[in-house]
């Protein structure tokens, strides 16, 4: 097959086999040498940004311990990075001229409510293909066969469209589904699809999936069988009904694929288990308390990563915004090798003006938008929505556009903004980004 042998030249190309046979070797090892090979990264990641001009000051004294097992057990008395010093002390484009980084700017689509720019340089660039890539191996999918995305906002999807990436997708053999407004011809086009193209791969945003794949159970849709024979999710939790249902409606299982857009991704579910890898050694992951302290085996906190290969924006614990946690099982001397559970980012869906609108929207949406530091959804009754924002109020033609934008995919229904100081977080400390009110 033409894709799939244009896949294995791109592969050989960018390293990526050699990146993949490091995955594999690094989960092979024993603890020791595990904690060692974490080690020696992070003592290199340590040196190189204490080199810079804009250094925390706890990583120029980091850098000056020569033994990386020494720094390793000296970690988590480190500062944890967040968003907000993505935001103002590292920020993406300022990183990028002042120390001349060859690499790509981009910027979260705010999953918890705070969209973010971040800088990836070139090996970074190469190191998330080949962990996007790593993981949908793991699921089953094989480089060539035809993958079907339940994906996109009207934006990412429009731009999918144009003849460059059109070309682009059916040369990789990607086919993708616009998620965003879903209805009865979303599903028969991923049915559509599935008949024409098999056997096919499945990925898309869990609420998405859920949806197409209640309408097949309810319409009675056939799924040939062995048709769909890898599948994952992507940019939601994925609970146990929604793997069940997902199960019975395509005969196949929905596996979690862990990640962000910062970070590219992050840990995976291998087939007939039910716990999270992490991709060390490209990262490293803690679980912390609201102190920033290390939780115990089966105590929730929050996930703190350390990427090992980035030298754009400093991932030195990194604090992405979700909750989850670990057993005793899944720990040794090396660190977390397991999550046993996460407990963040559950966008759903909104009904608005009778369509079925993802959460997720938002985020693509204010995207474009970097005056908003911070957004909640307040979904108040049926008729109502208030869009809460946190930032720097815009001026009258930038807000005029954004309303153009909300008037055609709301209608008559409410929507108002409101500016505010602060958002409304969960007992978990998490920002939500969808709230349901009376």
């Amino acid at each position: 097959m033409l894709s799939a042998a244009l896949w294995g030249c791109y592969s050989r190309g960018a390293g990526l086999p050699e990146l993949w046979k490091l995955l594999d070797e690094h989960k092979a090892m024993s603890p020791m040498h595990a904690r060692l090979a974490l080690a020696q990264r992070l003592h290199t990641q340590v040196r190189h940004f204490a080199a810079r001009a804009d250094a925390l000051p706890e990583w120029k004294d980091a850098a000056q311990i020569g033994d990386p097992l020494r720094l390793m057990a000296l970690w988590p008395q480190l500062p944890i990075v967040t968003r907000k010093d993505l935001q103002t002390r590292f920020k993406a484009e300022d990183t990028q001229k002042r120390f001349g980084i060859k690499g790509i700017v981009s910027r979260t689509g705010g999953s918890t409510g705070e969209p973010t720019a971040y800088l990836h340089d070139e090996a970074m660039l190469r190191t998330t293909t080949a962990a996007r890539s790593y993981c949908r191996l793991k699921a089953g999918w094989r480089p060539g066969m035809a993958t079907i995305a339940v994906w996109g906002s009207e934006r990412d999807v429009g731009s999918a469209n144009s003849l460059r990436n059109r070309i682009a997708g059916r040369l990789r053999n990607e086919w993708i589904v616009g998620g965003y407004r879903l209805d009865k011809g979303t599903v028969d086009r991923v049915v559509e699809l599935i008949e024409k193209k098999k056997p096919v791969a499945i990925y898309g945003f869990t609420s998405m999936l859920e949806y197409v794949a209640r309408e097949i159970l309810e319409r009675r849709i056939c799924i040939s069988k062995g048709a769909v024979v890898a599948a994952w999710n992507g940019g939601e939790m994925l609970s146990g009904r929604q793997e069940e249902l997902f199960e019975l409606a395509f005969g196949t299982p929905l596996l979690n694929l862990y990640g962000s857009r910062e970070l590219s991704a992050m840990a995976y579910q291998p087939k007939g288990e039910r716990q999270l890898v992490p991709l060390r050694p490209f990262l490293y992951v803690e679980i912390v308390n609201e102190f920033g302290r290390p939780v115990s085996a089966g105590e929730s906190g929050r996930l703190v990563w350390t990427s090992t290969v980035c030298q754009g924006t400093p991932f030195l614990r990194y604090e992405c915004g979700d909750l989850g946690s670990f057993d005793k099982g899944g720990v040794d001397e090396s660190g977390i090798r397991r999550i046993s559970e996460l407990q963040g980012r559950s966008a759903g869906l909104i009904e608005i003006n009778g369509k079925t609108i993802n959460g997720l929207f938002w985020n693509h949406l204010f995207k474009d938008y970097p005056e908003v530091e911070q957004f909640q959804v307040a979904v108040k009754g049926d008729r109502e929505l208030e869009l809460r924002l946190k930032g720097e109020p815009f001026s009258e033609s930038r807000e005029q556009r954004l309303r153009l934008i909300l008037r055609e995919l709301a209608g008559d229904t409410t929507i108002q903004l409101k500016w505010v100081d602060q958002l409304t977080r969960s007992r978990q400390g998490k920002l939500e980004q969808v709230l349901r009110e009376q």
